[in-house]
C-alpha cells in the first residue's frame, strides 16, 4: 500500500511507480482518462500522461484555499478533446464543483479502477 495524504492506495490502482513517484487512476474522474501523479514522499513529483485525447490539462492545488482535498503533493492530469466543455475554461468551474462533492455513489469501484490501471500499466511497460 502507498500513502496518498490521508488515503491508503491499493497497488491495483497504481499503473506506474518509480523510486520517487507513482501514478494512479482517479476514483472520480471529471473527464475519461483523468489520472494523478504523486510523490512517494512529501517532495515534489514529475509526471507525463498519454491518452487518445488531442490535448492535456495539468492541474495542481496547494492548500485548502486552492481546492486541495488530499494533503499530499500531487498533480491531476486531464486528457482534453475538442468540445468536452462548451467553453474551454469551464473545466475549472467543473473541477471546483466536482472536487467538493463527496458522494460515495459517484466513486468508481476498485475493480473499475484496477482495470483502467492494468491498461495504462501495459502502455508504460511497452514504451
Amino acid at each position: 500500500m502507498l500513502r496518498f495524504g490521508q488515503h491508503l492506495i491499493k497497488p491495483s490502482v497504481v499503473f506506474l511507480k518509480t523510486e520517487l513517484s507513482f501514478a494512479l487512476v482517479n476514483r472520480k474522474p471529471v473527464v475519461p482518462g483523468r489520472i494523478l501523479s504523486s510523490s512517494i514522499s512529501a517532495m515534489g513529483t514529475h509526471a507525463r500522461g498519454k491518452s487518445l485525447r488531442s490535448s492535456g490539462h495539468f492541474k495542481g492545488q496547494d492548500g485548502p484555499e486552492a481546492g486541495q482535498t488530499v494533503k499530499h503533493v500531487h498533480v491531476h492530469i486531464l486528457p482534453r478533446k475538442a468540445g468536452d466543455f462548451s467553453r474551454n475554461d469551464d473545466v475549472y468551474e467543473e473541477l471546483q464543483r466536482h472536487d467538493k462533492e463527496d458522494s460515495l455513489g459517484k466513486w468508481r469501484t476498485e475493480e473499475e479502477m484496477a482495470a483502467e490501471a492494468a491498461i495504462l500499466k501495459k502502455y508504460f511497460q511497452e514504451h
